[in-house]
């Protein structure tokens, strides 16, 4: 009966991909055609083995990585770059209320984390934390939703191990220098959580990573715990 309505459901209100408008079929379980998800560029090639910035003139590792000391993570790791079709994505995710897709792109999310053997070297997952009133006004924290999704996948535990302190700008609008300072003294530890992770390895989930400033923060306060950070996001800027 479910699957008759259901069926019934998708000849009234059918389901279209997210980036091409195209009809998906009744029995598909995503919200992205094959096609698309097939055409959305990689980061593939040569990138620094530390952030994964993109090296279109080779060598090993990008110029801030190689000068800058202060950097808390382990890697930082993308499946793709962040392209006119991933922007579009991760902007209905975030600010249409697409909390949908969230499933799909934490499903390429987690083969990718499975591909690089990424899952062998963590004891668990934490999302990147939104602040309350944010995640309050918008309903949910888009990071945490791709981090429940990976954890189930791989059959990792999730833990909510950090807090945001400071309602923000959006990092976007910023240079490099200002959301290193806007970032300054943001986050703090879960103290429910302190016992749990202490000496751990965790993997960080956020969906895209720009200057890295975030997840590099958010590093340097578990790094406080002797907790090894591998960093994983959805798109690399």
């Amino acid at each position: 009966m479910k699957k008759i309505l259901n069926f019934i459901i998708s000849i009234i209100f059918p389901r279209t991909c997210s980036l091409c408008g195209k009809t998906l079929s009744f029995s598909s379980k995503q919200n992205i055609c094959n096609k698309c998800l097939e055409n959305i560029p990689k980061l593939e090639g040569l990138v620094c083995h530390k952030c994964s910035l993109p090296l279109p003139d080779g060598g090993a590792t990008c110029s801030d990585c190689k000068n800058n000391k202060d950097i808390y993570f382990e890697v930082l790791k993308s499946p793709y770059l962040y392209s006119t079709q991933m922007q579009k994505l991760i902007k209905k995710l975030k600010y249409s209320r697409k909390t949908f897709l969230a499933k799909d792109l934490s499903v390429e999310l987690a083969k990718f984390i499975l591909k690089e053997n990424i899952d062998k070297n963590i004891d668990f997952v934490v999302p990147v934390p939104m602040h309350w009133f944010k995640k309050w006004k918008r309903g949910y924290n888009q990071a945490e939703l791709l981090a429940e999704n990976v954890a189930e996948l791989i059959n990792k535990p999730m833990y909510n191990a950090l807090i945001r302190t400071k309602y923000t700008k959006p990092q976007f609008n910023l240079k490099k220098r200002e959301r290193h300072e806007n970032l300054e003294n943001m986050f703090v530890l879960n103290k429910k959580f302190i016992d749990v992770i202490r000496g751990k390895r965790i993997l960080l989930i956020d969906d895209i990573a720009t200057t890295c400033s975030t997840a590099n923060q958010c590093a340097k306060i578990l790094k406080s715990l002797k907790i090894k950070t591998v960093v994983v996001t959805l798109a690399r800027a």
